[in-house]
């Protein structure tokens, strides 16, 4: 294996392993296995950055979302992840079933994807919340606040509520354990 065209090829067949690997692991209960206990993480540049709702065109950031005093679940995700399409639909279903009483925000991580392939991924799916692509300073602060496995494995989960963001794990959190982590936060 000394062709170098054999040896990227190989790099890039890991790398999609890896990506794969991310997005299914899951135990069946809905929370990954290597799903740490939820952890505060301070308020870092990523919740000031300008973000841009992939529906509507309307600009925000989760500072601003934050000011409306109810607590934001951030998902991150991407349209060809079919765990993050998973959540998504778990966090639909608690919105349904408590209206107004929280934030939903998407953030699309993978910078191969844009504005309109997010906007159709939602319209298609009916997903609940505001849904954005994250500009790379977005995803660098994220990373710097979280680490690495925000971008490592797909979807993951981040609420804050007043002021602070606590960081879940990554994985599928059904419905009832999101309710659950959302009423053990401080009001």
């Amino acid at each position: 294996m000394h062709n170098p065209r054999d040896q990227i090829t190989l790099i890039l067949i890991c790398f999609a392993c890896i990506l794969v690997t991310g997005c299914i692991t899951n135990t069946g209960d809905g929370i990954s296995k290597q799903k740490p206990a939820p952890t505060a993480v301070s308020e870092i540049e990523w919740m000031t950055i300008p973000i841009t709702d992939a529906v509507t065109g309307k600009q925000t950031s989760i500072a601003e979302l934050g000011s409306q005093g109810k607590p934001i679940i951030v998902h991150t995700f991407a349209v060809w992840c079919p765990a993050c399409s998973m959540q998504l639909r778990e966090t639909k279903k608690l919105s349904e079933n408590n209206p107004d009483k929280f934030i939903i925000l998407g953030v699309d991580i993978d910078p191969r994807e844009n504005t309109a392939q997010v906007k159709n991924h939602i319209e298609k799916n009916k997903f609940a919340g505001i849904f954005v692509t994250a500009p790379k300073e977005f995803t660098q602060s994220l990373i710097q606040t979280v680490g690495t496995q925000v971008v490592q494995s797909l979807p993951q989960t981040i609420i804050i509520s007043n002021s602070s963001s606590t960081y879940i794990g990554d994985g599928v959190f059904p419905e009832k354990k999101l309710e659950s982590i959302l009423s053990q936060l401080p009001s």
